[in-house]
């Protein structure tokens, strides 16, 4: 639970990296893409884990969850390279 809690702070950090590194005159665009994706995501994982759930049990769904973690985990150090605004 306090892991969840810790994860759920960084959701504001997210929405300020939006506003300070998309350029001036797409700021409304990128927010709205990436409240898309945020929403996707959300519509999504909790199908997957209820399907896995209640076919195979929690394990796979656990394990699931574990590895789109460490999915977006990996993603961000291996492949963010400097941050900056564009244009």
């Amino acid at each position: 639970m306090a892991l969840a809690f810790f994860g759920n702070g960084f959701a504001s950090i997210t929405w300020s990296l939006v506003s300070s590194l998309a350029p001036m005159r797409l700021i409304g665009l990128t927010g709205g893409v990436f409240n898309f994706a945020g929403g996707l995501g959300g519509i999504t994982v909790p199908l997957v884990v209820g399907y896995l759930a209640q076919g195979y049990g929690f394990a796979p769904a656990l394990v699931y969850i574990s590895a789109v973690a460490l999915i977006g985990a990996l993603s961000y150090i291996l492949l963010v390279g400097d941050v900056k605004r564009v244009g």
